[in-house]
Formats: structure tokens, sequence, C-alpha cells
């Protein structure tokens, strides 16, 4: 059986609660067997605004337990990555679009594929510059 444990502590002066430190075993749905699957680590360079879909619903199994971990490499805090679940939310702001990454920012989300293309996910730079993105999925 595979194990997937993922790590988040967060430190913090700001007040009382917000130190963290928090483990989860990545697990298949409603049970207690690991994860067993990964794409692999993927990693893109970005010269263009355009939205450019990294998660495909095809790439997850319907209505199972799946993670996606994205990455912005960079260190500008004036340049990012929109993340969304269609390309025309990437890069504005509305329902769809689930956050932006600055340079150094990274997020671990639960992702449920479906059997439309809904839940596919997209990034988009807000700049031509040149900005380098990783990801990868976690499936069943």
């Amino acid at each position: 059986m595979a194990t997937i444990n993922a790590t988040i502590t967060i430190n913090s002066d700001i007040g009382m609660g917000a130190n963290i430190s928090k483990s989860m075993n990545m697990h298949k749905f409603q049970s207690a067997v690991g994860l067993e699957e990964t794409d692999g680590l993927s990693s893109k360079v970005f010269n263009a605004t355009t939205a450019v879909k990294i998660v495909d619903n095809a790439d997850g199994t319907a209505g199972k337990a799946s993670k996606v971990y994205v990455r912005n490499t960079g260190s500008s805090k004036d340049n990012f990555f929109y993340v969304a679940f269609n390309a025309s939310a990437a890069g504005a702001t509305t329902t769809e679009t689930i956050g932006k990454l600055y340079g150094g920012d990274w997020m671990l989300i639960p992702w449920a594929a479906t059997a439309a293309t809904t839940h596919d996910i997209f990034v988009a730079p807000n700049t031509a510059e040149e900005m380098n993105l990783e990801w990868m999925v976690f499936v069943e």
C-alpha cells in the first residue's frame, strides 16, 4: 500500500492560534487505503498570458479523492498565476477563479474529477514575462 503524507507548518507572531502544524495521509475515497498514483511532477515555462490547462478531468477518477499541488517557482511579488476551473476564468476575477499564486506561493487542494470538463484546472500568468510553474496530481 502506498503512503503519501502532506505536512504544513505555519509559524506566526500575529496572535494566539496562528501557529499551525498539521499532517495528513492522502487516502482513497471513504477508505483508510492510501492514494497510489501520481502523474509525476510537471513543470512549464510560461511567456504569455494565455490560459493553459494543467489538470484534465481525464487525469482523475470521477467521484474519487484526488489532490492537486501547484507552485509558482519564481520569487516575484508582482507577477502571479491565476488558478481557475476554466480557461475564461483564468485571468479574471470570477467565481471560478480559485486564486492567485505569487512567486514562491504554492497550494495543495482536494480535487474531484467529474464526467464533464467543469473541474479542469487552468493557469494563466498575469504577465508575458518568463515565469515557471510546477504541479502534480495525486489520484486513486
